[in-house]
């Protein structure tokens, strides 16, 4: 199977994965043969990708990270406490006023978050992370715009594990930390949908407001007993960055090892949220806010991630995060950008069937299109073994 960005997608095709919306419900199954009914289906949920059969890709199965049923699980409770949040807080207008009485009034949320079963669904998904060897992160989700907060949050708490694991937390640490994660944005539910689902850019104002979300996170987390204080720090500083320039409060970071204190210092980022941070930003470069701007691929999103280290996000932080994220991703789409052994190869392109953390820029491909992307006979070609190819990703039709 591959995946195909919506314009990509053409009647006749075979639908490979099921789109199963954030309550559970069955939208669309796989096996159906897309035809215009199906594509307006698909425009109406907003959906950005789908996992499509390809002659040739049987064998090529993207894997999630956890199963789909903890996954519907975990974005299902999200979800309900996102609309109980959003009945309670009644912000129908986004001003900074209306924001300053819901900050002063926040006893209204008082132990309204279902925390025990988050933590219940947390040690599922950290149970069946770490059974699992080597532990990386692999994403083939695909989003819907109404269900992407939920699976956004999602994303960001299993990236947050893995990376907090490779940094030898334990588990109790790992656990406050992907709870802060699930809950980090719940500050943005009470905003208005008219602002959440915007095209393009906010415009000044619009973002100064949005910049308070963080700021009503915390201040709901806080009026949950269930809740520590150092989860709940997770939504207060995601967005803080390491030289300051961050938000809401300017906090800063030392780009060291987000190891516990005894004596954190005063105005310093939390090392839980120096890890989301990292996780939010490389989740949001591959599963941008919708109507807003394009995808990134693996590749670019992690350069841009690399880019930030020092400056925005904690450099020993990102270096551990290199090492967990595969470049190129099973049912990724490549193309071969150079054949120096060959000389004949420049320009087909197929999928990754599979790859190695321990040899991540080396995949084991399953190339399908010529260079004039003409189906042939599918070819395996294993980059471990040979020298002399290069590749990228790419568009496949």
């Amino acid at each position: 199977m591959i995946k195909l960005g919506l314009d990509e997608i053409k009647p006749g095709m075979l639908l490979a994965r099921s789109i199963v919306s954030e309550s559970g419900e069955l939208l669309l199954s796989a096996g159906n043969v897309i035809n215009d009914r199906v594509l307006v289906k698909m425009r109406e949920i907003e959906l950005t990708a789908a996992w499509i059969a390809e002659e040739g890709t049987e064998n090529v199965i993207p894997e999630e990270n956890v199963s789909e049923q903890l996954a519907l699980q975990s974005q299902f409770i999200v979800k309900e406490n996102a609309d109980i949040l959003k009945r309670v807080a009644q912000i129908k207008t986004l001003t900074n006023t209306n924001i300053s009485n819901a900050l002063a009034d926040s006893s209204r949320f008082k132990n309204i978050i279902a925390v025990d079963e988050m933590k219940r669904i947390i040690k599922q998904i950290l149970d069946d992370l770490l059974s699992k060897e080597p532990v990386a992160v692999n994403f083939a989700s695909i989003r819907t715009k109404s269900g992407y907060l939920y699976q956004h949050a999602l994303d960001v708490a299993i990236t947050a594990i893995i990376l907090a694991n490779k940094l030898k937390y334990t588990n109790r640490e790992i656990e406050e930390l992907a709870l802060g994660c699930l809950l980090m944005d719940l500050g943005k539910v009470v905003f208005p949908e008219t602002l959440l689902n915007k095209p393009g850019q906010m415009s000044e104002e619009e973002q100064h407001l949005y910049r308070e979300h963080p700021t009503l996170g915390y201040a709901i987390l806080r009026q949950n007993d269930r809740i520590g204080i150092t989860t709940s720090h997770v939504a207060y500083q995601h967005h803080e960055r390491q030289d300051g320039l961050g938000y809401p409060r300017g906090l800063r970071g030392d780009n060291q090892i987000p190891l516990k204190t005894l004596s954190p210092k005063k105005g310093m980022i939390h090392r839980y949220a120096e890890i989301a941070a990292v996780a939010d930003t490389y989740i949001s470069l591959l599963s941008p806010r919708p109507n807003t701007v394009a995808p990134q691929s693996p590749d670019e999103a992690m350069r841009v991630v690399i880019k930030a280290a020092g400056t925005q996000l904690n450099r020993a932080v990102v270096d551990a995060f290199i090492t967990i994220v595969p470049v190129f991703p099973v049912g990724s789409r490549v193309v071969i950008v150079e054949d120096k052994k060959y000389r004949k190869y420049t320009g087909f392109s197929g999928v990754v069937a599979r790859c190695s953390i321990a040899n991540p820029e080396k995949p084991v491909l399953l190339i399908i299109f010529d260079r004039e992307k003409k189906k042939i006979k599918p070819w395996t070609l294993d980059m471990s073994d040979e020298d002399g190819f290069k590749i990228q990703f790419a568009r496949l039709r």
